[in-house]
């Protein structure tokens, strides 16, 4: 193993700032005031009865919360392209800064974007319902901690604090973002306010276009090659369940304490909206090899029992301290969900006691501190083996790709794909922690074979390292035969070697000629013109293999 140099420090910060994301702020608020001056001062007056100076301010402080983590914690402000994410997701429950970071720190921009105007748009919902002033007529406001505004809204981030650990620690494998508690808040505000609900869920998709429209005014678009994954196979649903189903109950409690009942057909509707236009019916395994399984039928009957559900949890929000199953579907109803959230709960345990050994780690790749990082194929997945389930037997998932592991963290994961890096050609993987961070970058190199499967070798180089070569693909022969002989080319770790064979032995070996040279090998002359590689013979010259066209300006 390869022992890396010191690694990067943390840059000066440069002198950037969000400036689109300032203009955008500020057409936002140009709208709104715009929208006030149409409507009048009601929707204001109405914000005011219920909010300190009529702004959600618990929410903002939370928002600014899980930005501030984004950009300092996660390195975003100096690495604005690459954030480090590795560290910060829910590895195990044997490693406690990621049960504790998991939920608030997030994958790239457009993940933490996304979170961040769900946070604002359910989080104003919610704490609107909440409040920050006394209910009950009488009651004055500073008279306690229950009846300071302030103080209420300082309940908010620490509540929303609390549900991220939960959305956390209960999380099935090791995922990362805030969308568990968005959720939450998605279910706290569809159950209380429905209507409500139903137009900020509109109003997100206006300002959403709007963001878009103003970050990115004018742009071209091309057909290119990509690796691509479903964009389902990225979305954590059983976190997302969890965080949904805390929010009814949480919902429903608190409406059982004031005693109020929303509209059943309101709150169905509003569930079944908000179901479908964030895809929970997307349900989903994954198989391994970049392969998953998505069971439409079953996800789309589960979208209408959960929006069932719902709206039953609503119907009698009365105060009874028993649940009266004869006479009272929310009862029933209630009961449903709690059992579904605890057995969701329940089935992350197995996933978050995984205690990964040192002899599990790679044999054979580039070690950053306490992380091995390498690339292999069709080995078992490290991750997976150490989940307990009952019928686990000998069933084993393999993985295949730039792999990323570490004993101390519980890591074992595949960071970069390997159909991703045979489009690319080239990626950037970062390990780290909270006070650190690294680099280490994979090098796929194609020679496209005449007739056959193509031949390649994977290098990796960590910052201010030598590049290694960690994987090389088997041999390949040309579907060509000149003057009896045929032409197999082989990775190796300095390179590409060229064998000549004749009645199924090797008449000749020698490295693959350097650019615009020739060489002689078992009788055959080699030419290599940039990405092009030909035999000669007796006046014939053919093309045998050819450089992958990413390559190509890498060997120029």
């Amino acid at each position: 193993m390869l022992q890396s140099l010191p690694t990067d420090a943390l840059p000066t910060p440069p002198a950037w700032l969000p400036w689109q994301e300032l203009v955008v702020l500020g057409v936002v608020v140009a709208v709104l005031l715009g929208v006030r001056r149409i409507a009048g001062d009601r929707p204001g007056r109405a914000l005011r009865a219920r909010l300190l100076l009529g702004i959600p301010w618990g929410t903002l402080l939370t928002m600014g919360g899980v930005l501030a983590v984004y950009l300092f914690v996660q390195g975003a402000w100096w690495h604005p392209r690459n954030p480090l994410v590795t560290p910060f997701r829910t590895w195990s429950y044997f490693y406690p800064l990621g049960m504790l970071t998991g939920a608030f720190t997030h994958g790239g921009q457009g993940h933490v974007t996304g979170n961040l105007l769900g946070t604002l748009v359910y989080g104003s919902v919610a704490e609107y319902v909440w409040g920050h002033y006394p209910r009950k007529r009488g009651v004055q406001t500073f008279t306690s901690l229950r009846t300071n505004p302030f103080a209420r809204i300082l309940v908010v981030p620490a509540v929303l604090f609390v549900v991220g650990v939960y959305t956390a620690v209960f999380a099935v494998g090791p995922v990362v973002g805030f969308s568990g508690v968005v959720f939450a808040l998605a279910g706290f505000a569809l159950v209380t306010r429905p209507t409500l609900f139903l137009g900020a869920l509109v109003g997100s998709r206006v300002v959403d276009l709007l963001y878009s429209a103003l970050r990115y005014p004018v742009s071209t678009a091309s057909g290119q090659t990509r690796f691509v994954t479903p964009w389902w196979s990225n979305v954590a649903i059983q976190g997302h369940a969890i965080g949904l189903l805390a929010g009814l109950l949480a919902g429903a409690v608190l409406l059982w304490y004031r005693d109020e009942r929303p509209s059943a057909p309101r709150v169905f509707f509003a569930t079944l909206v908000f179901a479908v236009f964030q895809g929970l019916w997307a349900v989903y395994v994954p198989l391994g090899g970049g392969r998953f399984r998505l069971y439409r039928f079953l996800g789309a009957a589960l979208v209408f029992v959960l929006a069932f559900l719902t709206a039953a949890v609503t119907l009698d929000a009365d105060r009874r301290p028993f649940p009266s199953f004869d006479r009272r579907p929310a009862s029933l109803a209630g009961v449903v969900i709690v059992v579904s959230l605890a057995a969701l709960c329940l089935a992350a345990v197995p996933t978050n006691v995984v205690d990964l050994q040192t002899d599990e780690l790679p044999e054979d790749g580039v070690e950053v501190r306490d992380y091995t990082v390498t690339y292999d194929e069709d080995v078992p997945n490290r991750y997976f083996e150490n989940i307990w389930y009952p019928t686990q037997g000998d069933v084993s998932i393999n993985a295949s790709g730039v792999i990323v592991a570490s004993a101390e963290r519980e890591v074992w994961i595949v960071a970069v794909q390997p159909g991703r890096l045979a489009v690319d050609g080239r990626e950037t993987v970062t390990v780290g922690g909270p006070t650190w961070r690294s680099s280490v970058q994979a090098t796929r190199t194609d020679w496209s074979v005449l007739g056959n499967e193509s031949v390649y070798r994977v290098q990796l180089r960590p910052a201010g390292g030598e590049r290694r070569t960690v994987y090389t693909s088997e041999p390949s022969t040309a579907d060509v035969i000149l003057d009896g002989r045929n032409v197999t080319l082989t990775p190796s770790d300095g390179g590409f070697n060229i064998a000549v064979t004749e009645a199924n032995e090797t008449v000749g070996r020698g490295p693959l000629p350097a650019n615009m040279t020739r060489a002689t090998i078992g009788g055959l002359t080699f030419e290599r013109n940039r990405t092009r590689l030909y035999a000669r013979t007796d006046g014939t010259r053919v093309q045998v293999a050819e450089l992958r066209q990413r390559d190509r300006d890498r060997a120029r």
